[in-house]
């Protein structure tokens, strides 16, 4: 062997050896994003409504004692209960966001629908079908035509 294969050879080797160790090597994000924190909220849920289940089915049988089993399910309720509680603050803050998303989704092409028919409505409310200018019912739907009101 030739010194330079050896050279080359033990480029790669480090190469390969930096590539596989990256994942070690790099620190993780400490913000966690909304989306895994309701993976976690829903894996949480379903381990909790397993416990209960499981609490139940081990009362029903005569494993668990009453007093230790209406103990043990108050506090299980009681868990589960937050972590509906707090799947619930989450989807409300992603239904407000989605929410304002849309509605600036709605007024932008309501501004061009406005701009692009010069006021005149060039689009069906029922169906949304293309209309012509001088329609005074939709082709589609047969829904009378709307006068559109100029804003102001």
């Amino acid at each position: 062997m030739t010194a330079g294969s050896i050279l080359l050879g033990a480029a790669l080797l480090i190469v390969v050896v930096l590539f596989v160790a990256r994942p070690l090597l790099t620190a993780e994000p400490k913000t966690k994003s909304n989306a895994s924190e309701r993976q976690q909220l829903n894996q949480q849920k379903e381990l909790l409504l397993a416990e209960i289940h499981s609490l139940d089915f081990d009362h029903e049988t005569g494993n668990v004692p009453q007093d230790v089993y209406e103990f043990q399910r108050s506090q299980l309720m009681h868990e589960a209960a937050n972590v509906l509680k707090r799947l619930d603050e989450l989807a409300g803050d992603a239904d407000e966001a989605l929410r304002r998303e849309i509605e600036a989704a709605v007024a932008h092409r309501r501004h061009q629908t406005a701009h692009a028919s010069n006021g005149q409505g060039s689009y069906c409310h029922n169906c949304g079908k293309p209309l012509d200018a001088d329609d005074r019912f939709c082709a589609n739907c047969g829904q009378a035509v709307r006068a559109v009101q100029p804003t102001v």
